[in-house]
């Protein structure tokens, strides 16, 4: 009997000793989700994101816009586009989404950047953007010179002479430019990186984690502005 009851007791007390392991895990796992800032989907300045110096201001009435910093040379770049793609069928009206692309002073992100350039300067990126992608990293091929991209894209949304006609055109050249100089200005650390409204650069160290982020700027920004708009007319 009295084994029965020691059986008993031994029982209980283990159920009880699991019961407070479990309560000491959550206890833990929401301090530290709370020491990292994330509480209530908040996210932390310094942490989740970094704000730009000097940053250029957004016209009233402009939309927000979100850049993704990239490269087709990026294999995290390339991984991270479908991501992109569900994103954006669900990004808010006021919101526009484009791509630039970095080159870190690389001959090579250079051509691929210039030949992004031209994609969209032509209306073909549709036909190309991940043709690009998959050709580099998943069937190895390697772009050396514009003669062999336009090979690559002729005859998907346009032809081999249009493409060239259009990769040495003055105004590719001067958005590869501004897109270098995007890049230093922003201080963009690594690809692929994400830009909101033009001052925070978000933290990518988790890509679905950056998304999320974007969605808190976004709304922070449009918060803040309708806040200064209210306040002006106050006034």
């Amino acid at each position: 009997m009295k084994a029965k009851i020691d059986t008993k007791v031994a029982r209980t007390r283990t159920a009880i000793l699991a019961f407070v392991v479990v309560v000491a895990i959550l206890i833990i796992g929401y301090g530290t989700l709370y020491s990292t800032g994330i509480t209530e989907g908040q996210y932390v300045e310094g942490d989740h994101y970094r704000l730009v110096e000097n940053p250029v201001r957004r016209r009233p009435g402009e939309a927000i816009k979100v850049i993704e910093f990239f490269s087709y040379g990026c294999i995290h770049c390339k991984n991270f586009d479908p991501l992109l793609e569900n994103w954006q069928k669900t990004m808010p009206e006021r919101v526009s989404f484009s791509r630039s692309p970095v080159t870190f002073s690389q001959p090579i992100w250079a051509l691929l950047g210039q030949a992004y350039l031209t994609l969209e300067t032509t209306g073909t990126l549709e036909e190309n953007h991940s043709r690009i992608f998959k050709a580099i990293h998943d069937n190895r091929r390697q772009f050396l010179s514009a003669d062999m991209i336009a090979d690559f894209v002729d005859g998907h949304g346009i032809d081999k002479k249009a493409f060239l006609r259009n990769f040495n055109s003055p105004q590719v050249r001067q958005a590869l430019r501004q897109a270098g100089e995007d890049e230093r200005r922003l201080v963009i650390p690594s690809v692929p990186t994400l830009v909101v409204a033009g001052k925070y650069v978000v933290n990518m160290d988790s890509r679905k984690t950056a998304l999320d982020i974007v969605d808190y700027l976004v709304e922070k920004e449009m918060t803040e502005k309708s806040t200064a708009t209210t306040e002006n007319t106050q006034t």
